[in-house]
């Protein structure tokens, strides 16, 4: 039974490891390895712990005297004084709550940080995929250059073609040779830049397919959850929400200091002891503090009213562009699949329906069109990469 067991369980990890995609697995391991992220990560552990740093009550002060007297006769006086400053009571909840925002701050940051540099590594991963399907499209121009190539060269050589044909030919191939040498040179750049990110480590997969996705038919719907989920809408808001945090406790901070100590006075034998209670009097040091906190405030809501128009108007913008690109390669792949004339175009100028340049004019123009449905599937990608950041 247990032997089922584990079959099935193996079984089930092997499913889910197939449908993982190879750019989501390039993702996973670029979130794990990469330097910058590291250092992000160890840098925002650093800055939450300086955010709990400041919350307690200022050190206590000890202060010891010894005057002597003259004349001798009247001897010494020895001092002791015990103090402890204390801020407002309500300052320490403001700046313990002040703590607590200042870190879910620098979350908030850092997960749009990494979403950042998981974006950048996704670019270059449907860059890659679109070079790599050029690849293999050009691989095969060269295949049948070659095949034209060298069947004219036989013909010129026998003396049944001119030159200016067997030339064409030549230039043709040289042309494919060279697009897919320069295409070949932006696939290693691509692999470079991606193996950069993953911190000089192989990649886990290779970038060969595209990642399925399905466009939201209720772009009102999905903008809304993707704005309650989107770090840098929340980072506005979360700054708007500590900066009011930050005029209460300088409200807090402008009432009186306590002071609070033990106090002793030695002459002669006797002793004079007691406690100590202080006040101080807030009238010049802290003002207009709460003015500039103010200010600060609704400087912070001008920016986050800022960030969510511009956050809107990008969004939508990128929805319409995702919609329009996926409309236009419908249509290349409805057009590329009914009017294949590839083949066609083999046949007629075999039998010699269509000229040489003829030939390679039409060629050409059927090559432009394959070309464009590569762009355009690739500008589509690009585009659905920024709507999957806000999922």
């Amino acid at each position: 039974m247990k032997k089922v067991y584990y079959i099935c369980l193996l079984t089930c990890l092997g499913f889910m490891a197939q449908a993982q995609s190879n750019i989501e697995q390039i993702l996973q391991s670029i979130k794990q390895n990469n330097v910058t992220l590291n250092a992000l990560r160890e840098s925002a552990a650093a800055e939450k712990i300086g955010n709990k740093t400041g919350l307690t009550p200022s050190n206590p002060e000890v202060e010891l005297g010894y005057l002597w007297g003259s004349p001798a006769d009247i001897g010494a006086r020895k001092d002791l004084s015990i103090t402890q400053e204390f801020d407002f009571p309500t300052a320490y909840r403001y700046k313990s709550q002040l703590s607590k925002g200042m870190n879910r701050q620098v979350d908030i940051v850092l997960r749009q940080q990494e979403r950042e540099i998981l974006s950048e590594a996704r670019g270059y991963c449907v860059e890659l995929i679109y070079r790599n399907r050029l690849n293999d499209e050009l691989a095969k121009r060269k295949m049948y250059a070659e095949k034209l190539a060298t069947s004219y060269e036989s013909l010129f050589e026998k003396g049944e073609i001119n030159i200016i044909e067997y030339n064409k030919t030549k230039l043709n191939r040289l042309k494919i040779e060279k697009d897919l040498e320069l295409n070949k040179v932006d696939i290693a750049t691509l692999e470079a830049e991606l193996k950069r990110m993953n911190n000089e480590q192989p990649l886990p997969a290779s970038a060969d397919r595209y990642e399925e996705y399905l466009l939201p038919k209720d772009f009102k719907e999905w903008s809304a959850e993707a704005k309650a989920n989107n770090p840098m809408l929340l980072a506005a808001s979360q700054e708007v929400e500590l900066s009011r945090k930050q005029e209460q406790l300088t409200k807090a901070m402008n009432l009186p200091k306590i002071t609070t100590g033990y106090v002793s006075e030695r002459i002669q034998g006797t002793t004079q002891q007691g406690i100590m209670l202080g006040m101080s009097i807030p009238l010049w040091e802290n003002k207009n503090t709460l003015r500039h906190r103010k200010a600060q405030t609704i400087t912070m809501q001008s920016i986050q009213h800022d960030t969510e128009q511009q956050y809107n108007i990008t969004l939508r913008t990128q929805y319409d562009k995702a919609n329009k690109l996926s409309a236009m390669l419908e249509d290349y792949k409805q057009i590329l699949h009914t009017s294949n004339n590839e083949a066609l175009l083999d046949k007629a100028f075999e039998q010699g329906q269509l000229s040489l340049i003829n030939y390679l004019l039409e060629l050409s123009e059927y090559y432009d069109t394959v070309e464009r449905y590569l762009e355009t599937e690739r500008d589509y990608h690009q585009a659905v990469n920024i709507l999957r950041m806000e999922e």
